[in-house]
């Protein structure tokens, strides 16, 4: 079982269909009070596992650094080495939470290696703390579906 603190879950979780016991799991720190609400924090990122969930690594490698808040996670169905994450991230004032956007290093990122390193392909990332989805056509693919606040199509692996 992956558990990170007592103030983050899992938003969004993916298996590779040509091999099931490997998972990429998305951990979101966000806390809701009477008050308010911290989307986002360390708690935040992705991981993977590759023997069912028994151990899990956080991937980190060409992911922004430092905080993150939602991110959505796909694994392209017909090869498992083509993953794609959105990520919102960049620093901002302690316990302020990133109030849906995040700043320069938000966006969609892409990994040819089951997640080992990351490309970012897009600053793509409309209104993350509600919805920070991403599909990929299990027929193509660069059909890359994006939901936010809108649902964004793009037909180049992302970048438009």
């Amino acid at each position: 079982v992956l558990f990170v603190d007592e103030n983050t879950g899992a938003i969004d979780l993916a298996m590779d269909p040509t091999d099931p016991k490997t998972l990429f799991a998305a951990m979101y720190q966000r806390r809701r009070t009477g008050f308010g609400f911290n989307g986002g924090g360390p708690g935040s990122g992705l991981y993977r596992t590759v023997d069912g969930g028994e151990t899990w690594v956080e991937l980190t490698d060409g992911l922004p650094e430092g905080d993150k808040g939602r991110i959505g996670v796909d694994v392209f169905r017909r090869d498992g080495n083509l993953v794609y994450a959105l990520v919102e991230a960049d620093a901002r004032s302690a316990g302020s939470g990133f109030g849906g956007g995040g700043g320069d290093d938000s966006g969609l990122y892409r990994s040819t290696d089951r997640g080992d390193t990351w490309e970012k392909v897009s600053d793509t990332n409309p209104r993350p703390m509600y919805y920070s989805q991403v599909r990929i056509d299990p027929n193509d693919a660069d059909r890359i579906y994006v939901l936010g606040s809108s649902l964004m199509v793009s037909d180049d692996g992302g970048r438009t």
